[in-house]
């Protein structure tokens, strides 16, 4: 942004391949839930609570104000100027969408809070920099919930045609353009759309289970038991172990316990919250056997193979 003491409203331009000013209902309600919940999230990272006013559309294709109240005129002129580099920067390649499947998402605490605290600074001391404002879009760029609403906002504009590009700014209190438009065009669109939302597998080595109710028949049933004081359901397939279990070299009682590799499996759903969607375990290394544990021989593989490939990371580390 050009002059970041000005700014009080977002505006939102819609262009149309017609002369039109007017826009399906659905779509463009659509647009404006993620919009404002972008916003809500970059003042939340900025711990300031702000009231949005929808504002009487203007036309010239279709424009959307939003005027933004209930903190200082500088907070409110920095939220607007991220919300608009935000909503508007294309993702470099499919950069930002491989962080999201990486979950490369969050800097360290410390990193977070210095950026942050740099900002409130500046906008304290009237002395606010296009390069903070810059770094802070930057870190809300790679929230998972930022990421998830652009990624909606951008796929019911895809399948509109009507509109062919988007233009985003700020705008003063007499609805004066405080920064030119952030333009994003059609062909653009596509690219920030995530196209899946499934998160890598967690790994969770050593994970200890109270067996709860173990599946003693054949079948895609699930076992249900008890890890790190939560219920939870899981798959089990480790194949040798289920041989075991249904050929009664294993028994259960109460307490029973196994010692294994845990697997998560987790989205991120349309909000950009991380919802986990199953458990299974993939090797079990220990059974509890009376009131001690005793290896598995696929544990027993399992961990000789880890231990090879430590010991190569560690010779090639050398050279």
């Amino acid at each position: 942004m050009e002059n970041y003491n000005t700014a009080a409203k977002f505006q939102m331009h819609y262009y149309f391949e017609d002369k039109s000013h007017s826009m399906d209902a659905f779509v463009r309600n659509k647009c404006e839930s993620e919009i404002l919940a972008i916003i809500t999230e970059i003042a939340k990272t900025l711990n300031v609570k702000i009231q949005i006013e929808s504002e009487v559309r203007k036309e010239g294709g279709l424009r959307e104000i939003w005027a933004f109240t209930n903190a200082n005129a500088g907070v409110l002129s920095v939220i607007i100027g991220i919300a608009a580099l935000v909503s508007s920067r294309i993702p470099v390649g499919d950069s930002e969408l491989e962080d999201l499947q990486k979950q490369d998402l969050k800097l360290s605490i410390q990193e977070r809070q210095l950026r942050i605290n740099k900002l409130k600074a500046e906008i304290k001391d009237d002395v606010i920099t296009a390069e903070t404002v810059g770094k802070v879009a930057d870190l809300v760029s790679k929230d998972n919930k930022i990421i998830i609403r652009k990624s909606n906002l951008y796929k019911s504009l895809d399948t509109y045609r009507k509109v062919s590009k988007i233009g985003v700014n700020g705008l003063d209190l007499s609805d004066k353009e405080v920064s030119a438009e952030l333009i994003v065009k059609r062909p653009d669109f596509k690219k920030f759309i995530v196209k899946s939302n499934v998160l890598p597998v967690e790994t969770i080595e050593d994970a200890v289970i109270e067996i709860v109710s173990p599946v003693l028949k054949s079948g895609n049933y699930k076992w249900k038991g008890i890890f790190e004081g939560e219920s939870i359901n899981f798959s089990m397939t480790d194949k040798s172990f289920q041989l075991d279990v249904l050929s009664e070299k294993i028994s259960f009682q109460h307490g029973s316990m196994i010692k294994c590799t845990l697997l998560i499996h987790s989205k991120i759903d349309e909000v950009g919250e991380v919802v986990i969607t199953g458990y299974s375990v993939d090797t079990v290394l220990e059974n509890m056997e009376g009131h001690s544990f005793v290896e598995t021989k696929q544990g027993k593989s399992y961990r000789n193979q880890k231990a090879l490939k430590a010991a190569q990371g560690d010779l090639f580390a050398g050279l």
